[in-house]
């Protein structure tokens, strides 16, 4: 699987991948790895979705994967409970 979405979403809000690193609070080589199609974390796509002002899910292609969709709603879930409480803050 390919993560072009993060690298497309990168490249629309104008950001280098050492200033998406930054903003989300992640390495730049966390950042290559995920534009490479590696996986990662539930707390680190939702950092990264975050800082892009997405939902989890909109980082993932589309997908029939059953396994891949609960990931990504509850990602998604968690997402928004952590912004919730920011907001709160």
């Amino acid at each position: 699987m390919t993560f072009r979405e993060i690298k497309q979403l990168r490249l629309a809000k104008h950001l280098s991948q050492e200033q998406l690193a930054e903003k989300s609070k992640v390495s730049v080589r966390t950042i290559q790895r995920l534009e490479a199609g590696e996986d990662a974390s539930i707390s680190t796509f939702n950092l990264v979705a975050g800082s892009l002002g997405v939902k989890v899910g909109d980082l993932f292609p589309t997908t029939d994967s059953d396994r891949q969709k609960v990931k990504i709603q509850s990602a998604d879930e968690q997402l928004q409970y952590q912004l919730h409480q920011r907001h709160e803050e």
